[in-house]
């Protein structure tokens, strides 16, 4: 998966440099080849779904915070619990 990745990134940067040199018609070759690439993601991606699903105290215990920690209904932030910098002087809520 890193490795089509890599591909899907070379072939954005490959595209956009052929439209900076004046060849338009690469670009919508190699973007749809992109997004076969980005299809493959998706398949993948729906195959594993619901797999890994963590709790709440699992989250703590593995010392997640801000919106990782959030996502599990955990209203904790660590910028506001560990005072950092100029936190204290604003009026927000986790």
């Amino acid at each position: 998966m890193l490795e089509l990745s890599r591909i899907a990134s070379h072939l954005l940067w490959l595209s956009l440099f052929m439209v900076d040199i004046g060849a338009e018609t690469p670009f919508f070759y190699i973007f749809r080849e992109r997004e076969l690439v980005y299809d493959l993601f998706e398949a993948t991606t729906e195959q594993v779904e619901g797999v890994g699903i963590v709790g709440g105290e699992e989250a703590i215990n593995w010392g997640l915070s801000g919106p990782m920690l959030r996502v599990f209904g955990i209203d904790w932030d660590l910028c506001k619990a560990d005072h950092l910098e100029s936190y204290d002087e604003f009026d927000w809520k986790v």
